[in-house]
């Protein structure tokens, strides 16, 4: 059986740490980035699982993340489930980030153990 392949887009070190931590320990084939423009380029070779997406990253930000990946021809972003993971709350940043694909929405900051159970629904469904 293989491992669910993840990949977290985050610049917030300890934010990263802390997730990188829980997902590992539960046995999850976990790879992080730190800014836009290597979570698009990531996303786009290794085509993992599942991607945990700050919306706020230097370089791009998540939402355009998602927005290229949705116009790119060779990419089928439907194949990819998608957490938006940020402390961009309001209710047209959340509408954006689920009309672009997201299937959860995540505030920060969040509570660690309601973050593993969204993160695994998603990957049920």
């Amino acid at each position: 059986m293989s491992k669910e392949r993840i990949l977290l887009v985050e610049d917030e070190e300890m934010t990263a740490r802390l997730i990188l931590y829980r997902l590992k320990g539960l046995g999850y084939d976990v790879e992080h980035v730190k800014d836009g423009v290597s979570g698009l380029e990531k996303i786009k070779t290794t085509k993992p699982d599942l991607v945990v997406l700050d919306v706020m990253l230097p370089g791009i930000s998540g939402f355009e993340i998602l927005q290229d990946l949705e116009e790119d021809e060779d990419f089928d972003l439907s194949l990819i489930k998608v957490i938006m993971l940020t402390s961009k709350s309001r209710a047209e940043d959340v509408s954006r980030g689920f009309g672009l694909g997201a299937m959860e929405y995540v505030p920060k900051p969040f509570k660690m153990d309601e973050f593993i159970l969204r993160l695994k629904r998603v990957l049920k469904s």
